[in-house]
């Protein structure tokens, strides 16, 4: 096995969070200045990634107070570059809820997998990360009800 390939595996709970939550917001942020027909998607999305950023704050600060070094904490974000591709040009508000509700449920997915194999604190802080991402699901999917009931 490659040193690439074993830092991949030597990465914690909380850097595989950090980097998803770091991810998200990217993609967010990208759908946000594409999406053309969706202003109530663009206002969730700004408040969501602001949440996203501040967890993912949350757990860069902690990785730091137990000494991973800054690399550490960073080095595997370039890893999920595919895994996040957005589509080009410009989206409409049908594709831009479909990309958010497909990323954000993975992420609530992974972060509650990595709160269930955690113990102590750090157990504590990924379990309030996945409460939260999982009430954000759960909003998008009400939205989405209500919008195709409106519709």
């Amino acid at each position: 096995m490659s040193p690439r390939r074993d830092r991949w595996i030597d990465e914690s709970a909380l850097q595989r969070v950090l980097r998803d939550l770091l991810c998200l917001a990217v993609v967010g942020d990208h759908v946000r200045w594409v999406v053309t027909d969706d202003d109530d998607l663009v206002d969730w999305l700004s408040g969501a990634g602001r949440r996203w950023r501040e967890w993912a704050e949350t757990l860069a600060t902690r990785l730091a107070e137990d000494g991973v070094p800054p690399d550490g904490r960073v080095r595997s974000l370039a890893r999920d570059i595919g895994a996040n591709w957005v589509p080009d040009g410009w989206l409409t508000s049908e594709a831009a809820r479909r990309l958010i509700a497909q990323r954000l449920g993975r992420v609530a997915q992974e972060t509650r997998y990595q709160h269930s194999q955690s113990e102590g604190s750090d157990a504590e802080l990924l379990g309030s990360v996945a409460t939260g991402l999982e009430a954000q699901v759960s909003a998008r999917r009400d939205a989405r009800r209500a919008t195709t009931t409106a519709g």
